[in-house]
């Protein structure tokens, strides 16, 4: 039509000139043609009173609470500024606006001039007319539909019953928590909350939890008009319900982000979707195993784990459960749904599946075994509760598979029972971190195994060491862990200057009350000595006085001997304790003195210790000194892990694996060193790949310095 315009205004002569400007011209975001504007007779509410009473029930009231709540700036700012609403559509669809014409009185036509009513019903309407126009009066209704976030705006309460008082307005209005994206808070949320408080008198929700978009490969919000949604049937379909829901949950980095979905268009995958599928395979398989361990049994029937009877790792992974079921709580009061969804994930595949599964393996097949009992019982414990917990993430799998562990009737759904609740009387952070030292230990042997490709079948040396007493008590109270599911035969824990005996097999009762009582020998004690002995030297001092005096006081009735005992009794007080409490000297000569005595009773205690564990390993003096060179080393905190080589893996192949990944490495660090010191690059490059670049070489120059070390080792 333009172009047409000005060829005729061209034909006819008054065409002055074309010049060129540029301007905006708003496109249609579906037509993708210019919009052409035309003025007509639109409909409008006064908006006012609406807004000013949504607005000072949020400043007085604080309703709705906004999740985030930097989106209760943007609600506001829309009230306060809000105009007049125009609620006409010219749609064929819609509500049509409730307005009718006395046509009849302009030529049978809709013009500006032709007179109305707004009425409840076309009947209401003609009785008004009527009696403006007489019985001959011709009526049409408006052709304009009401604005589609005007009917949207009715929802909380129309959906009830309203304007009946419906027994459901009564007990489901108003409504807990709004969840939408932050686009529509203009269009949907204010028209609620105006709405509502206009018809009701009450806001329609207590909060808004405003959730963030998906988004495309581009960073673009998925619409259907911009064509870039994903089909969620082709990854349920590929991956399953439950993988796509949790997905979707656990993608969000915080309460009302964004999520960016990995999807490749060719080929209809996504590697997020997938990650969550192999997760409910994990659950699947996890669950599996503990009901074959359970011999039929629900939990129950096993009843809740016996505190009397439970192990290290029984106890750690009960505290470990508690404390997901007080997070997962707490971060779902505050709307934190990813961070519910990842740490569920963590749990379940970290510490119910790769550790605790692993470590009750053995007890499992110790038939009519307490300890077999409490394994069970805390298993099915945990992984009733696991299900509950996951249960609004992935609502299928856990139906099924918490229907399968509780036999329950049909009657009884997962759905319908309690959320569960934390028993904070068995939560125990210590023990928690004192477990991490052994999980990062167990990790760390297995890792040393990889790098020096000893076969998985072949059971090797271990020797641990460590300053910390502490430390030391934690890997031997969970050495029989350490050996399992590294396997070790031979584990040694020393102390950094001096090897403590550690038994290369499991230790009956005796034998671990023994390892305690050598805990406390009085080596291990030395820094204690001084103030210890003095102490006891002292009360040893005041006792013998004491009793001195008694056994003086007997026999002062003999005249001659009660002033001669009284005479000695003084004076061996006075030269004892000159002797041996006075100078430094003579306390750590008396010291001496005691251990000489007490020598006997310790060589006692260990040949004790040797009848009741003959397998105890060999003692410092005996134990043959490893070569540096036969070992690989790798370090948990404070502890220092080392498995010897010799005889498990192959030095010579080992050697030249390392020479080779050396040479990678070495030159990817040279690549990496000339491209950084081309200045060319660090100017031209986007600043995150001359970032990324420069982490990399960092990462390489890391990684040549361990591999040169253990080529060190190697030679």
């Amino acid at each position: 039509a333009r172009k047409k315009v000005v060829e005729r205004l061209d034909s006819e002569g008054f065409l002055v000139r074309v010049e060129d400007y540029k301007h905006t011209v708003p496109y249609s975001d579906r037509g993708k043609v210019p919009v052409e504007p035309l003025l007509s007779t639109q409909w409008f509410v006064k908006i006012r009173p609406l807004a000013d009473n949504a607005l000072d029930v949020l400043d007085n009231q604080n309703e709705p609470v906004f999740v985030p709540d930097r989106w209760t700036k943007v609600y506001r700012d829309w009230l306060v500024n809000l105009r007049d609403w125009c609620i006409s559509r010219q749609l064929w669809w819609g509500h049509q606006i409730p307005a009718w014409y006395a046509v009849s009185e302009t030529g049978g036509s809709i013009s500006d001039d032709t007179p109305f009513v707004v009425a409840k019903s076309e009947e209401d309407a003609r009785k008004q007319l009527v009696a403006q126009f007489g019985e001959s009066v011709e009526i049409q209704q408006d052709p304009d539909v009401l604005d589609t976030w005007f009917s949207s705006g009715l929802w909380p309460f129309s959906t009830m019953g309203w304007p009946e008082n419906t027994a459901d307005l009564e007990t489901y209005y108003p409504t807990t928590t709004l969840v939408t994206g932050f686009d529509i808070i203009f269009f949907w949320v204010a028209r609620m909350t105006m709405m509502a408080g206009h018809f009701t008198g009450k806001m329609p929700f207590q909060s808004v939890y405003i959730h963030g978009l998906v988004r495309d490969e581009n960073n673009k919000k998925m619409s259907k008009s911009a064509n870039n949604g994903i089909d969620p049937l082709l990854l349920i379909n590929k991956y399953g319900t439950d993988a796509l829901r949790y997905t979707l949950i656990k993608e969000v980095a915080g309460a009302g982000q964004d999520i960016r979905l990995a999807y490749n268009r060719k080929t209809d995958e996504s590697e997020s979707v997938e990650a969550s599928r192999n997760f409910t395979n994990k659950l699947w398989n996890a669950s599996r195993f503990v009901l074959m361990n359970l011999n039929g049994k629900t939990p129950d029937q096993l009843g809740k784990p016996n505190l009397q009877n439970l192990e290290l790792a029984d106890r750690w992974i009960l505290s470990r459960y508690n404390q997901v079921v007080q997070q997962t709580r707490a971060d779902l009061d505050k709307f934190g749904m990813g961070e519910v969804a990842k740490g569920l994930y963590e749990f379940i595949w970290g510490d119910f599946c790769d550790w605790y599964i692993e470590l009750v393996k053995s007890r499992l097949q110790q038939t009519d075994s307490p300890t077999r009992e409490v394994a069970q019982q805390t298993l099915a414990y945990v992984l009733e509760g696991t299900l509950r917990l996951l249960h609004p993430f992935m609502p299928h799998i856990t139906e099924e598979l918490w229907q399968t562990l509780t036999q329950a009737n049909q009657e009884k759904v997962l759905a319908l029972q309690t959320y569960p609740e934390s028993d904070e009387t068995l939560v125990n952070a210590d023990l928690e971190e004192q477990f991490n030292l052994l999980i990062g230990t167990i990790r760390t042997v297995r890792n040393l195994r990889a790098e020096a490709e000893i076969k998985p079948s072949s059971r090797i040396r271990t020797i641990l060491k460590s300053g910390s007493l502490s430390e030391r008590l934690i890997l031997s109270t969970g050495q029989d862990y350490i050996k399992d599911l590294a396997r070790v035969d031979d584990l040694t824990i020393e102390e950094t200057e001096t090897i403590e005996a550690v038994s290369s097999t499991p230790q009956d009762a005796m034998g671990r009350v023994m390892k305690i009582l050598d805990g406390l020998r009085p080596a291990r004690l030395a820094k204690y000595r001084r103030p210890v002995v003095s102490l006891g030297l002292i009360f040893l001092t005041v006792l013998s006085v004491k009793l001195t005096i008694s056994v003086v006081n007997t026999i002062h009735r003999l005249i001659i001997l009660t002033p001669f005992l009284q005479l000695i009794g003084v004076t061996y007080f006075l030269w004892f304790s000159a002797r041996f409490l006075v100078f430094a000297e003579g306390r750590e000569d008396l010291s001496a003195k005691i251990e000489a005595f007490t020598a006997p009773a310790t060589e006692r205690l260990q040949a004790l210790k040797q009848d009741q564990t003959p397998t105890i390993a060999a003692t410092a003096d005996a134990m043959p000194e490893e070569s540096p060179q036969q070992m690989f080393v790798g370090v948990v905190g404070t502890v220092q892990v080392l498995v010897p080589l010799a005889g498990v893996a192959d030095i010579t192949a080992l050697r030249a694996k390392i020479e080779r990944d050396l040479g990678k490495v070495e030159g990817e660090v040279a690549s990496l060193t000339n491209r950084l010191s081309n200045e060319g690059f660090i100017k031209r490059a986007p600043a995150e790949v001359v970032e990324g670049a420069r982490a990399a070489l960092e990462e390489a120059q890391i990684k040549a310095e361990i591999l040169r070390d253990r080529q060190k080792n190697l030679q």
